[in-house]
């Protein structure tokens, strides 16, 4: 009991950035509880106002992240390294890219990577005829569009402006205002700025992190439904919900280290075990088929995929692209805190080549193997996913495609235990860079109290609880676009300081 009073003691904690985050979390859980349909009605409302007014925004903010990254990397800047130049790597290139990716895309990649392609199909933009074979290429291209060197390179602003600084200044916390130092702001974390923006990278990871768990929660309790042959139902959700909650919180408690790294190095194992298993049991040929149109695809309409939607109003690309890229850019700051702490060592090249190569080559396989996988199975009638999908959902048809598998339970076990650990690596990367920044300054770096730390991972499960009771994805997902708002104003600050600090001699 001393111990945990001597952790949330003034000298531990800055109570301004603690108190105000923790009354965002409850708040929010409590709004959408208290009274459901207005909470709907409201999230609902402000969604489609932030896609009609600032969805362009998004798609021209994405477009300008890619070129930019690629300037960096290129230049002279590539060179940088992180922590001086005789700098040495914290963490082997297995680890720090095992790390990199697993708190860089969570469960949502088993989520959609075999099903994305289905919602496309019927509905291809470009002229193309719906149901045809170009269709299928492009829906398969459209999935690697959205997870694949766009979609990562909206992390790289934040991960190198706040990576520089934290190395540079030689910082004793991680904070996302502390990505404007470049700009000539001493003390900017102790600033009114500073900590406003430090509020709004509180208020959209609660939004991220709800929005999310509460989108993964159905697909899992219906895999643990089918394996322990017990009823899906509420209280399966909750079970679901404590079980991810637990692990997250011991995994973080235990450190970056001997939790986190461990964690992801498993998961990098288990990952690849699934879709070598998947590719060998077929049909290979069609996968590795439809991954190639696919590929073919997404370089031949990378240009139309990324502007659509800029010029003229496209539903398509409102109802999915800016989607998607909100949700990375809601994910962007707090991926970049993490990647900052695990990136000491490694050079501003090693860093973007890794998230557009590593990153995307790992989301990649999923699509291909699984969703090329799935996609055989609508091609051969082996399994309608499309009208599954539209009777049964998301959850439901995710399932349903493993099944269709040789030893379809084991198969369904290694599936479900992979989801679950990519939302803890991802969620016990949250609790580790929020505390942080509810840890108050001293003389000395040191990551946060494990304690500290373990009370973020359990707050962190109070708004997924609340959209899990609630039942509604679509209030989970409008989430996610509503908190990032905030966060395109901050981007081009953040690329602006990461110029003029590695311009500075």
């Amino acid at each position: 009991m001393e111990r945990i009073l001597e952790v949330f003691s003034g000298k531990n904690v800055d109570y301004i950035t603690f108190i105000s985050s923790l009354a965002i979390v409850v708040s929010i859980a409590f709004f959408i509880l208290y009274d459901a349909e207005t909470a709907k009605t409201i999230i609902g409302i402000s969604y489609d106002n932030i896609v009609n007014i600032f969805g362009p925004v998004y798609l021209i903010l994405t477009i300008f992240s890619f070129f930019f990254l690629l300037y960096l990397c290129f230049s002279r800047h590539g060179n940088y390294r992180l922590g001086g130049q005789n700098q040495i790597a914290e963490f082997s290139y297995f680890s720090w890219i095992g790390m990199l990716f697993c708190s860089g895309i969570g469960g949502g990649l088993v989520y959609w990577s075999g099903v994305e392609w289905a919602y496309y199909v019927d509905i291809p933009p470009f002229g193309i005829e719906p149901g045809s074979k170009e269709s299928f290429a492009l829906a398969t291209a459209y999935g690697l569009f959205h997870w694949g060197i766009s979609a990562w390179a909206i992390y790289g602003i934040p991960a190198i402006a706040l990576s520089i600084a934290f190395y540079k200044y030689q910082l004793n916390t991680l904070r996302l205002s502390s990505s404007l130092r470049g700009l000539g702001f001493k003390n900017v974390e102790e600033s009114l700025g500073g900590r406003l923006v430090d509020l709004i990278f509180v208020i959209t990871t609660v939004g991220a992190a709800g929005g999310t768990i509460g989108s993964y929660i159905p697909m899992l309790s219906s895999g643990f439904s089918d394996i322990l042959n017990i009823e899906n139902n509420l209280l399966l959700d909750l079970q679901v919900l404590t079980l991810c909650v637990g692990l997250f919180g011991f995994s973080v408690y235990s450190g970056l280290t001997k939790g986190i790294k461990r964690l992801s190095d498993l998961n990098l194992i288990l990952a690849i075990l699934f879709l070598i298993i998947v590719l060998s049991i077929g049909p290979t040929f069609e996968i590795v088929r439809n991954s190639f149109d696919g590929l073919v695809y997404t370089v031949k309409y990378f240009w139309d995929m990324s502007t659509l939607g800029i010029l003229e109003k496209s539903d398509f690309a409102e109802s999915w692209t800016i989607f998607y890229w909100a949700w990375w850019v809601a994910f962007g700051p707090l991926v970049a805190l993490f990647i900052a702490r695990i990136s000491k060592g490694r050079t501003i090249r090693e860093l973007i080549l890794g998230m557009l190569i590593f990153g995307s080559l790992g989301t990649w396989l999923f699509y291909m193997i699984l969703g090329g996988y799935s996609m055989s199975l609508e091609q051969t009638g082996a399994l309608g996913v499309i009208d599954s999908l539209k009777e049964q959902g998301h959850a439901e048809t995710a399932i349903s495609i493993v099944h269709t598998m040789p030893f379809d339970t084991i198969m369904l076990v290694l599936f479900c235990a992979i989801t679950i650990i990519f939302v803890t690596t991802s969620y016990d990367s949250m609790s580790f860079v929020i505390a942080y920044h509810v840890q108050r300054n001293s003389d000395q770096h040191k990551d946060p109290e494990k304690e500290l730390r373990l009370f973020w991972a359990i707050v962190l499960g109070i708004l997924p609880a609340a959209l899990v009771l609630y039942s509604d994805h679509s209030v989970a997902t409008d989430l996610i676009l509503i908190t990032s708002l905030p966060l395109i104003f901050i981007y081009p600050l953040m690329a602006l300081a990461i110029f003029k600090n590695l311009n500075q001699k």
